[in-house]
């Protein structure tokens, strides 16, 4: 009678509440190294930044915007076919300065950095993608307001932003998939060709394979289930490779943080 009026309950931890939920255990230690990890990760974002290769970027989307605006100042009436392979040429262009923003020169001396490789590659993707959709936007808007007799308002530009997405995503899986198995960092030598060899790929492809056809074209939804289905496996290659990467055994993969044994530093 006694453990019932005033002991404790069986198989209940003096101090917990009656529901048998006991709070979570306060751990100092975690928090410590929980906050260690965030600042890590936030560190490595401004030097990041700092290493990437913007010229070659900035210059290969100049060269895109020039192919839509020398055509838009003069006075000449395109039809919308001849303005969407105008875009479509820019945005190879655009395409190509993307993979320069993946070289990474200091990769062997990051080799042991704490924060995991992946985050760098996450900053120069995130990077990668606000410049195409910046550089997209700003081709769009000289593209419409050049055109004359209002063909520009006859494109189907849910169609071509598929496009351009695309051959972003080429572009930034194959500096991924590069980056990954060079140990030096420098990218742009094998992603910028391969680009250019898909984009060749995509427009010289059969009928039957073809995305790159007419805005007209019966062929038009068809072509672009195809890009849709590329899109996807781009961006599973990209995942892919930025996340999955060999480890040895008994030694930690490069980049990885691991939580420290408690256990054994409380021994």
């Amino acid at each position: 009678m006694a453990g019932s009026a005033g002991g404790a309950a069986p198989g209940r931890r003096r101090g917990a509440p009656a529901g048998g939920v006991s709070p979570a255990p306060t751990d100092p230690g975690r928090r410590a190294w929980t906050g260690r990890v965030g600042m890590n990760r936030l560190a490595v974002v401004w030097p990041t930044l700092r290493a990437t290769r913007q010229a070659p970027l900035l210059g290969a989307m100049a060269a895109g915007l020039a192919i839509v605006t020398v055509p838009a100042a003069l006075s000449v009436t395109l039809s919308p076919d001849n303005l969407a392979t105008l875009l479509r040429l820019g945005v190879a262009c655009a395409a190509v300065g993307l993979a320069f923003l993946f070289d990474d020169p200091a990769k062997p001396t990051t080799a042991t950095a704490p924060a995991p490789a992946w985050h760098g590659i996450a900053i120069r993707t995130t990077v990668a993608t606000t410049a195409m959709a910046l550089w997209w936007a700003a081709a769009i808007a000289i593209t419409r307001a050049g055109a004359q007799e209002g063909t520009g308002d006859h494109l189907p530009l849910p169609g071509l932003t598929l496009e351009a997405s695309v051959l972003g995503a080429v572009a930034v899986a194959a500096a991924v998939v590069a980056w990954r198995f060079t140990p030096r960092g420098i990218v742009s030598p094998t992603a910028a060709p391969v680009v250019l060899v898909v984009v060749a790929a995509l427009a010289f492809a059969p009928r039957r394979l073809s995305v790159f056809v007419s805005v007209t074209s019966p062929d038009w939804d068809a072509a672009h289930h195809r890009l849709a289905a590329l899109l996807t496996c781009c961006l599973a290659v990209t995942l892919a490779a930025a996340t999955l990467r060999p480890t040895s055994r008994g030694r930690s993969t490069a980049g990885d943080t691991a939580l420290p044994d408690r256990a054994g530093s409380r021994g």
